[in-house]
C-alpha cells in the first residue's frame, strides 16, 4: 500500500511539474507584455531565438543548458537573466519532447513587441488583405532579397504573427453554441460523409474523372475528410482561418450559427464531386518540395531540352524520366475498357476552400502554369493550428514549489 501511495505521489508531482513547464513561459511573456516591459521582452526574445536555434545539435540530440552559450548576455547581466534562461530551456525541451516545439514556439509571437507591425509593413498593399479583386491592385514591386529573417526561429515567430493577422472578428451569438458533444460531432460528420458520397443530382458529368475519383474513395478516408472539414469549419466559425495574408483564391464569410455554415458545406459537397476530389490533393508547396524534378520535367511542366535519342535511352537526359507510377500502363488498360480516369496529378487543382458554386477548371499541371488571377490557389495547412500551451476551459494553473517565476519583476 505504501508503495502505491509513493507511486501516486510521484505521478502527481510529475503532472504538476509538466503543467508548470507548459504554462510558465507563455504566462511570463504575457505578464511582461501587459506591463509593457519592452526592453526586457526584447532581451528575452533574443535569448529565446538563440536557444531555439541551438537546442538541437547536428546529431539530433538535445543540448543541455550548459552546452549553450549566450553571447548576447554579458557576465554582469547574467544573474538578471539566469532564471529566465532556465525557465525557457525547460519549456523548449518540454515542447520539443512533446512533438509540438515548432508550433508552440510560433505561438509565442503574440507577445513579442512590435512583431505584428514589422511583418505587415514590408508587404505590398495587395498582400495585406483577403480580397477577391486583389488582382486589380497588383503592381510590380521590388523583389531584391531583403534579409529580414536571420534564422529559422525568427521565421517561426514571423509566421506565427502573420497567422494572427487573418483572424476575423465574430459576434458572440455566432460562437455561443460552438461547443458540441462527441455525439453531436459524429452526427455532423455523418451528414457530410453522406453528402460527399452522394451521386444523385450532382453538378458534374457522370463520367467526369472527378466523379470516378470520388467513387474510388474508401469509406474510412471519407470519414477522415469529414472530421477534417468539421474541425476547419468550427475554426472558421470563430474567425480563425489559418491562412497567410497573401494567400489567393480565398475569402471568409461570417455565419449566424455553425449549423448554417455546416448546412452550406453539406449542400456544396452534395452537388459538387470535383470539390470532394480536390480535397484529396496535396498542397502546392508539398508537391513542389517533395518531387521538384518530376514537377519540372513532366509534360507541360517547365522546359524540355532538346536531347539525342542516345541521351534519352541512357537516362542522362532531364526531359525523360521513367514513369514510377505506371500511369502509362494504366491509361492503356483504361482506354481499352473505355474508362476515362486521369492520374491524381492531372486532376484540376482548385482551392481547398471552394466558392459557393464550383466551376469546371482546367488542370494546373506545373509550377509554370498559373491560375486565372496569375497565382496558384493556396491550400491551408493539413490541420488547424492549435495552441498546445493553452489550458482547457476551467483548468486552473499549477505552479511548482521551486518555480523561479516568482522572482521576476517587470
Amino acid at each position: 500500500m505504501a508503495d502505491n501511495t509513493n507511486i501516486e505521489a510521484l505521478i502527481e508531482s510529475r503532472i504538476e511539474a509538466a503543467i508548470s513547464a507548459v504554462q510558465d513561459l507563455p504566462q511570463l511573456l504575457e505578464e511582461a507584455a501587459e506591463n509593457n516591459s519592452v526592453v526586457l521582452l526584447d532581451m528575452w526574445y533574443k535569448i529565446l531565438i538563440h536557444m531555439y536555434n541551438n537546442l538541437v545539435s547536428p546529431t539530433g540530440t538535445l543540448r543541455s543548458l550548459n552546452e549553450i552559450e549566450f553571447t548576447m548576455v554579458s557576465d554582469q547581466e547574467r544573474p538578471r537573466y539566469s532564471d529566465f534562461i532556465k525557465l525557457a530551456h525547460r519549456w523548449l525541451v518540454a515542447m520539443h519532447c512533446a512533438g509540438v516545439g515548432e508550433q508552440a514556439f510560433a505561438n509565442l509571437a503574440q507577445y513579442k513587441p512590435r512583431l505584428n507591425a514589422e511583418v505587415l509593413e514590408v508587404l505590398a498593399p495587395h498582400e495585406l488583405e483577403q480580397c477577391e479583386k486583389r488582382s486589380n491592385m497588383r503592381k510590380v514591386v521590388d523583389q531584391e532579397y531583403p534579409g529580414h529573417i536571420k534564422s529559422e526561429a525568427e521565421f517561426r515567430l514571423r509566421k506565427g504573427a502573420l497567422m494572427t493577422t487573418t483572424v476575423y472578428e465574430t459576434e458572440d451569438s455566432e460562437v455561443a453554441n460552438i461547443s458540441h458533444t462527441e455525439e453531436e460531432k459524429i452526427e455532423f460528420v455523418k451528414k457530410l460523409v453522406k453528402a460527399m458520397a452522394n451521386m444523385t443530382g450532382i453538378a458534374d458529368k457522370a463520367n467526369h474523372h472527378h466523379v470516378q475519383a470520388v467513387k474510388a474513395i474508401s469509406g474510412s478516408v471519407v470519414e477522415e475528410l469529414g472530421w477534417e472539414f468539421y474541425v476547419y469549419a468550427r475554426e472558421a466559425q470563430q474567425g480563425r482561418t489559418w491562412v497567410l495574408p497573401w494567400n489567393t483564391s480565398f475569402t471568409w464569410q461570417s455565419y449566424a450559427t455553425f449549423e448554417d455554415r455546416w448546412a452550406d458545406i453539406v449542400d456544396f459537397f452534395h452537388e459538387c464531386k470535383s470539390a470532394v476530389a480536390n480535397a484529396l490533393q496535396a498542397t502546392y508547396i508539398q508537391r513542389y518540395t517533395s518531387d521538384p524534378h518530376r514537377e519540372h520535367t513532366r509534360p507541360g511542366g517547365g522546359k524540355f531540352p532538346s536531347c539525342s535519342t542516345a541521351a534519352r535511352d541512357s537516362g542522362r537526359c532531364r526531359c525523360f524520366r521513367p514513369d514510377p507510377y505506371g500511369w502509362a500502363l494504366t491509361a492503356v488498360a483504361n482506354s481499352a475498357e473505355g474508362i476515362n480516369i486521369a492520374p491524381v496529378d492531372q486532376v484540376a487543382m482548385s482551392p481547398n476552400v471552394a466558392p459557393a458554386v464550383a466551376p469546371e477548371v482546367a488542370a494546373i499541371t506545373s509550377p509554370s502554369e498559373a491560375s486565372i488571377d496569375g497565382n496558384f490557389p493556396a491550400a491551408p495547412p493539413n490541420s488547424p493550428i492549435m495552441n498546445p500551451t493553452a489550458l482547457a476551459p476551467g483548468v486552473a494553473g499549477v505552479r511548482s514549489a521551486d518555480d523561479p517565476q516568482d522572482g521576476f519583476d517587470f
